[in-house]
C-alpha cells in the first residue's frame, strides 16, 4: 500500500483535517506533522484546547484527540496497521500509510516534500501558523517576534534598547521594537510574523509606519534591519511580501530562522559603525577613554551638559551614545 515516490520524501509534512459535514466534502485543518529521516526525528503541532478555529467544535476536538493517541500508540511501536513491517515516524513511508487508514472525521493528508528544517521546533511552530492560521491575540503576535529578535540577536540586544519612539511623519512618534541613535545615525530593527493569516496587512503595517519615520529623518541616515518569521518553504505565499519590504525599506530583510546569522552580523555591523568603534570614536576597545581624546569628551561635556569625564573610568552615558526616548513595554 505505499508507493514508490513518498520514499523519497526525506523532509516531508503532511496536514491533519477534520470534516466538518458528513460527506466529509468541507475540512479545516487542524495539524501539522514534519519529518527529517536523515536527522531521525519527527514533530507534531494540533489545534491546543484555548486555540480557535470556526467550524471546530467539542466533538471534532474529541475525535482528534482519539486520533492523535492513537497516531501516537502507532510511533511509538513503529508499526502501522495493513503495513507488512515495522516503519519509523522519521519516514514518509510511515505518514504514507497513517494517511490512507485516517480518512473519515479525521484525516491526513498525503505527505508532502519540504527543504529540511534547521530548528525543528521554532519552524514546526510556524508551518502550523501558515497552514491551520488560528486567530492570535495581538499580544501573542507581539511576544512571538519580540522574542524571534532578541533570539537572533543573543547578547547585541542588551545594546540596542527595546521599544523605542521615534519621530515620525507629522510630528508624532511611532514605536519600533529595537532602536539607537548615536551621532553617526540611527540604527532600527523590528519584525514581522509573514506566516500567519494577517501577514499581508502586518507587512503592509510595517512598512507604512517605517515610510513615516523615514520620513522625518529626511536628513540623518537611517538603517533599518527587518527579521520575519517564515513558513517552512513558503506556503503562506510570502515571498512577495518580503520583496514588497526590500523594495519600499531596506535590503537588510531577513528570516530569523534559516537566516539568523546573517541577520545578527548585519545587526551587529551597523550597530558596531554607529556606537564609536569606527574611526573618530572617543572609546577604546575596552571602553574607557582614549587619553588623546580626553580633551573632545571635555568638549562634549560642556556642549552636551553631560557630567566632566573621567580620565580614569567610563562616563555614565558616552557622548556619541544615546538611546531614543522609551516608550511604554
Amino acid at each position: 500500500m505505499y508507493s514508490t515516490p513518498d520514499r523519497e520524501i526525506l523532509h516531508g509534512y503532511s496536514v491533519v483535517r477534520v470534516s466538518l459535514d458528513d460527506d466529509g466534502d468541507h475540512t479545516v485543518p487542524v495539524g501539522v506533522v514534519a519529518w527529517d529521516t536523515g536527522n531521525e526525528w519527527y514533530r507534531w503541532r494540533w489545534l491546543e484546547k484555548d486555540e480557535k478555529v470556526r467550524g471546530v467544535d467539542g466533538t471534532s476536538r474529541k475525535l482528534m484527540r482519539i486520533a492523535r493517541n492513537q497516531i501516537q500508540r502507532w510511533a511509538d511501536a513503529r508499526k502501522v496497521p495493513y503495513e507488512p513491517a515495522p516503519v519509523e515516524p522519521t519516514r514518509a513511508r510511515f505518514w504514507k500509510a497513517v494517511s490512507e487508514i485516517l480518512s473519515t472525521a479525521v484525516r491526513l493528508d498525503p505527505p508532502k516534500a519540504m527543504d529540511p528544517m534547521d530548528e525543528p521546533e521554532a519552524e514546526i511552530e510556524s508551518l502550523f501558523e501558515a497552514v491551520v492560521q488560528p486567530p492570535q491575540s495581538r499580544r501573542a503576535r507581539v511576544q512571538r517576534i519580540d522574542s524571534a529578535i532578541s533570539q537572533a540577536l543573543g547578547e547585541l540586544a542588551d545594546h540596542i534598547p527595546s521599544r523605542p519612539r521615534v519621530a515620525a511623519f507629522g510630528g508624532v512618534t511611532e514605536q519600533v521594537r529595537r532602536g539607537v541613535e548615536t551621532d553617526r545615525g540611527i540604527l532600527l530593527v523590528d519584525g514581522v510574523n509573514l506566516a500567519v493569516s494577517t501577514a499581508r496587512k502586518e507587512a503592509d503595517a510595517l512598512v507604512s509606519r517605517f515610510l513615516r519615520i523615514k520620513n522625518a529623518y529626511r536628513n540623518r541616515p537611517v538603517q533599518i534591519i527587518v527579521g520575519y518569521a517564515a513558513s517552512p518553504d513558503g506556503v503562506n505565499g510570502e515571498a512577495h511580501m518580503c520583496d514588497w519590504i526590500r523594495e519600499q525599506l531596506t535590503e537588510q530583510v531577513f528570516d530569523m530562522s534559516a537566516e539568523h546569522a546573517e541577520f545578527k552580523k548585519a545587526t551587529t555591523d551597523a550597530w558596531t559603525a554607529l556606537k564609536g568603534d569606527a574611526p573618530g570614536s572617543a572609546f577604546a576597545a575596552d571602553g574607557r577613554w582614549r587619553t588623546s581624546d580626553w580633551l573632545i569628551g571635555l568638549i562634549w561635556s560642556w556642549v552636551r551638559g553631560l557630567s566632566f569625564p573621567s580620565r580614569s573610568g567610563r562616563p555614565p552615558r558616552p557622548p556619541e551614545s544615546r538611546v531614543l526616548r522609551a516608550g511604554p513595554p
